[in-house]
């Protein structure tokens, strides 16, 4: 069980600069009732630029038909002074088709690595994500019921919200 993590979660990559792997992922957390982890390419994904993602952690065992939309910041924290911070933020759907959702150019590799720049502090690279579900369909944790938004439907040229007519 992934306990719940409020709204931000924060992902300290230790000796950065000797990592092997291509793409990295942070251990799951949990915000708004959903696994979540975030996904790093430190090289780069076919860019000179660390690319970031936010990914539904257990997108492969959800049921057909699953959404999410999330209004989400992703932040490499300067550790010298977090006026100089990099954030990006974005609000998307989730879904089979689209599972994570982040920036390929989040920060270009040279300033990363600049030796007084302040995201590489002792190897480590320190990494904050903060994340609002504002509608979700499928299955939560704790929970086989789905989070349902509200409808609105059209019926004979009047708008109703839950079989109810708004005139």
């Amino acid at each position: 069980m992934v306990s719940e993590a409020g709204n931000k979660f924060i992902w300290v990559i230790k000796d950065f600069s000797s990592l092997q792997s291509w793409r990295i992922y942070s251990d799951e957390f949990l915000i708004g009732g959903f696994k979540w982890c975030l996904i790093a390419y430190p090289k780069g994904s076919k860019v000179d630029c660390l690319s970031l993602y936010l990914g539904v952690a257990d997108h492969e065992s959800l049921p057909l038909g699953w959404r999410r939309n999330t209004k989400f910041s992703l932040k490499v924290v300067n550790q010298f002074s977090d006026k100089s911070s990099i954030l990006r933020e974005a609000t998307d759907w989730y879904n089979q088709k689209t599972p994570s959702f982040g920036f390929t150019k989040f920060l270009p590799l040279a300033k990363l690595h600049s030796k007084d720049g302040g995201f590489l502090v002792n190897d480590e690279l320190k990494i904050v994500a903060e994340v609002h579900v504002l509608q979700g369909i499928g299955e939560s944790e704790g929970s086989q019921e789905a989070v349902q938004p509200m409808k609105k439907t059209k019926m004979n040229g009047y708008g109703t919200r839950n079989g109810k007519r708004n005139l």
